[in-house]
């Protein structure tokens, strides 16, 4: 039997020879005294050799010796246990119910050296070496790779503890990566070990088997199977064979092969029947095939249809439909129906196109739509309701309806219309989304985008609402002035963040439950904040843009149980002092009020009692950024500084334009309403221009003149940081040098996988980089130019610099050098107009590491060191808190950067 944490049952057997050995011993010495031999002696025992231990190919550590519980560790009746078999995590709570318990590994350095172990934590932890602490770390998010910490090592034997700790609730888990000296994976020059045990069955237990169903090449279903060792385990080889007989297909994991893959067709019915076995043990293998197939046979059909000639109004549906199908069955999808839906309707859109029809051409009713996205080539989904009654001989109204934070498109599109989900029944916001009742009727079209997930309808999720709506409109005949928004939670954030930045879109906006005054924040109130930070925290707020409202009646509903109350009311109070056109409401409700707002087709009636102006006569343009540069017939060209908003306000009189502007150098305008087109007059700061429309004029030396304007910075090529994921964007790996190559791509991945948004970008390695990714995307070189071949190619043409050979950074007269210090910023491609890149560097491979801690508001560039640990999860360096094990954050901490800011509009580093 195995007792639970003891896979191998490794401990029940060494406790039962220790009680019964002694006992045989004095039974049989009587018998042993009279059959020995005269002058022989019974050999010695020879003591058991203790057990290598290798990491897994990435420095993942999942094999300890555990030394028991209690206030020290220790070595008696220490036991080896591996936790590799499922993932590199260990998770205390499988062995222990006390408070802590204590693992460890025996070093042999053949030499002086060192070793750094990467640390993700839910919980406690202390690392002791030979008894002497080395960290006391805590953090109640397991976030991987979270904390460093270095193990120097004479030369000789050490014992390395950890403790870990229960944190104060939830589960407490811990992952370990070890890199050595030069930062690549595993232990370099020194041997590390267990304690004696038995080492098949150790190298066995981490071996893990990662089986998927997909389509191959031909779309056709196969099973694939990786047998590997994610987190090391003990150095012994295990045998892998796939099938019996004279038909098996053998393979052996050892340091230099770790990794086998076996490929087998699906069979076409029936279960799976393959045994598997590693180091001679049966794994199960197979479990889910009568599942997936049914599903994978239906994405063969769509994928078979998407090779030939789909209509263009289809393609991204279809698309959509197939790229599902895939993630269901990549992903275990165990909404069974869920995957029926899938396959009928990818069975149904197939049997269509096989048949010469067009299944999108004209939609009616409820559709689960989607586009194909700019940013990454992907079908992205979006909700769609069209009017039975809609005919493309008129324009129709349409809204956009935007879901919250924790929601979905389908559960939020529901609401809308009334159509609450069943929460006595238990309905999940999931499952209301993807199964709840559809709308049947409404006045207006409706769509519900998924804008990437948890994007607070930012950078990619502000381009996916653009594109649905760019979708939409060339599917239906919209009317541009009744295009309305509303949304809540983080919906009701983006019913005006959107708007606001897009001011000659929108004819309303109801906005529900939002967070519009960034300042309200509890890591951005105080007076920890940079001036940098401080534009950054308005450029993120809707109101330091409520001049963009003035032709956008709005909404703004909260709950008076919703506290702070000023997240609304704060932004009413200044569309109020604006004069502007808004209603507000304060049921005594809590966070959700849109079930009341929204109830009976309320909103659709609010809505239908506003229309967009054409062309007003009075326009503001309010911007902080280079994307929003339009209302109306007034267009920004250049901004008088990064760090400023542009405030234009242009009045159409009965014979000229009267403009007042600040913070721009740059205005082009087209002839209002009622001027003519051929001789526009302006009159600005005392000035009088003239010329035809579209008339364009700048300031030079404090003087307005006619001529355009021209900056480096503009839309694609501009900052902050944060910018670039508008775009395509591609992370390139810097591999020019192997102990940089590591910490290059664990940067690189935590970049390119934000948590909660929707959005994979590709990761190649420097050497793998085609010219169509240069021309064609955002490249963010991960890497100096002592690791990256790209950045090293380019890195003379940007605004800061590198000096190679002290491997710092260059900012003006000033150097910045050190072991963990690195730079991020944004600049041109320099062979490439109208591209950016984004570096990210650092000097020492943990400086590139240090840029997972850098906070959600980036300007232009930031060079920083380990000081920056405590923004790690937040908006701010100026506003971090300590993350100490509780849910609410304490008093702000320490958190520098070595420099940050923006450059000049021409990409020069401003005094």
């Amino acid at each position: 039997m195995r007792s639970k944490g003891d896979p191998t049952g490794l401990l029940r057997y060494r406790e039962l020879v220790r009680w019964a050995l002694p006992l045989l011993c004095l039974l049989t010495l009587p018998v042993r005294a009279q059959v020995a031999p005269t002058g022989e002696t019974e050999a010695p025992e020879t003591p058991a050799e203790p057990l290598p231990v290798v990491a897994g190919p990435e420095g993942w550590l999942g094999t300890w010796r555990l030394l028991g519980e209690g206030a020290a560790p220790s070595r008696d009746g220490a036991r080896p246990v591996v936790v590799g078999d499922t993932m590199p995590m260990i998770d205390p709570g499988e062995w222990t119910r006390g408070d802590r318990v204590w693992v460890g590994l025996e070093l042999d350095a053949r030499e002086e050296t060192r070793l750094h172990l990467l640390l993700g934590m839910r919980g406690k932890v202390r690392v002791l070496l030979d008894g002497q602490e080395l960290a006391a770390l805590e953090r109640w998010r397991l976030r991987s790779d979270d904390r460093h910490v270095e193990v120097p090592l004479a030369r000789g034997h050490h014992s390395l503890a950890l403790e870990l700790g229960r944190p104060d609730e939830g589960a407490w888990r811990i992952m370990v990566r070890v890199l050595a000296a030069n930062f690549r994976a595993g232990f370099g020059g020194v041997r590390a070990h267990v304690g004696p045990g038995d080492a098949p069955a150790l190298a066995r237990a981490a071996v893990r088997v990662d089986e998927s169903h997909r389509l191959d090449d031909d779309l056709a279903p196969v099973a694939v199977w990786e047998v590997h060792r994610p987190a090391g385990g003990v150095a012994q080889p295990v045998e892998v064979v796939f099938g019996e007989g004279e038909d098996a297909t053998r393979g052996t994991l050892r340091a230099d092969a770790p990794t086998v893959t076996h490929r087998v067709p699906l069979p076409s019915r029936g279960p799976l029947r393959l045994p598997l076995m590693v180091g001679g043990e049966e794994r199960e293998v197979g479990s889910l095939v009568t599942l997936d197939r049914p599903l994978l046979q239906a994405a063969a059909e769509l994928g078979r249809a998407l090779a030939g000639d789909v209509p263009d109004a289809s393609r991204a549906p279809t698309q959509w439909r197939y790229e599902e199908c895939l993630r269901a069955v990549r992903e275990r999808e165990s909404d069974r129906a869920w995957r029926n839906w899938l396959r009928q309707e990818a069975r149904r859109v197939a049997r269509e196109l096989g048949r010469g029809r067009d299944p999108f051409l004209r939609p009616r009713g409820y559709v689960r739509m989607a586009h194909v996205s700019a940013i990454d080539g992907s079908a992205q989904p979006y909700e769609l309701f069209v009017p039975p009654a809609y005919r493309a001989r008129r324009d129709w109204p349409l809204v956009i309806t935007l879901h919250g934070f924790k929601g979905n498109a389908g559960d939020y599109f529901r609401n809308t219309f009334g159509l609450a989900r069943n929460w006595r029944g238990g309905e999940t916001l999931e499952a209301h989304g993807r199964h709840g009742t559809a709308p049947t009727a409404g006045p207006m079209i409706v769509v519900a985008p998924q804008a990437r997930g948890q994007s607070m309808y930012r950078h990619a999720g502000e381009t996916d609402v653009l594109e649905v709506l760019r979708d939409v409109r060339a599917r239906l005949r919209i009317d541009p002035r009744r295009i309305y928004i509303t949304g809540g939670s983080m919906g009701g954030t983006g019913a005006l963040f959107l708007p606001y930045r897009h001011p000659d879109l929108f004819a309303a906006s109801a906005a529900l439950a939002g967070y519009h005054d960034q300042r309200v924040r509890q890591d951005t109130h105080h007076a920890g904040l940079s001036d940098v930070e401080r534009f950054l925290q308005a450029e993120r707020s809707d109101i330091d843009w409520s001049e963009n409202g003035l032709h956008l009646p709005s909404l703004l509903v909260r709950g008076t149980r919703d506290r702070p109350l000023d997240w609304t009311r704060t932004q009413v109070a200044r569309l109020r002092a604006l004069d502007y056109e808004v209603e507000h409401r304060e049921p005594a409700l809590g966070h959700n009020v849109w079930t009341e707002t929204y109830a009976g087709g309320a909103i659709f009636e609010w809505f239908a009692r506003h229309r967009r102006p054409a062309e007003p006569r009075h326009v503001r343009l309010w911007s902080g950024r280079e994307r929003t540069r339009r209302a109306y017939w007034v267009t920004l060209d250049a901004r008088s500084a990064p760090d400023l908003f542009a405030r234009i306000d242009a009045h159409a009189r009965t014979d000229h334009v009267e403009l007042s502007v600040a913070g721009a150098d740059g205005v082009t305008l087209e002839a209002p309403p009622g001027l003519d087109p051929r001789a526009l007059e302006v009159r600005v700061d005392g000035a009088t221009l003239r010329g035809p429309a579209p008339l364009s004029i700048r300031r030079r030396a404090g003087a307005w003149e006619v001529g355009r304007h021209e900056v480096a910075k503009q839309p694609g090529v501009s900052g902050p940081i944060r910018d670039v994921f508008h775009e395509r964007v591609v992370f390139v790996v810097g591999t020019l040098d192997p102990d940089h190559t590591l910490m290059n791509r664990v940067t690189a991945e935590d970049w390119a996988r934000p948590h909660g948004i929707d959005v994979r970008y590709p990761i190649v390695d420097d050497v793998d980089v085609t010219p169509e990714m240069i021309a064609n995307a955002t490249l963010v070189l991960v890497g100096g130019p002592w690791s990256n071949w790209l950045t090293a190619r380019w890195h003379r043409e940007f605004p800061i610099g590198f000096d190679r050979e002290r491997r710092c950074f260059l900012l003006g007269d000033a150097r910045h050098r050190g072991e963990q210090t690195g730079a991020v910023f944004v600049a041109p491609n320099p062979d490439v107009p109208g591209r950016s890149v984004l570096v990210i560097a650092g000097s020492t491979p943990l400086g590139t590491w240090r840029a997972r801690f850098l906070p959600e508001m980036l300007a232009d560039y930031a060079v920083f060191d380990a000081r920056i640990e405590n923004a790690r999860g937040q908006w701010s360096c100026g506003g971090a808190r300590r993350d100490d094990g509780s849910p609410n954050f304490a008093e702000p901490v320490d958190c520098a950067y070595r420099a940050h800011g923006f450059f000049d509009m021409n990409w020069r580093l401003r005094p």
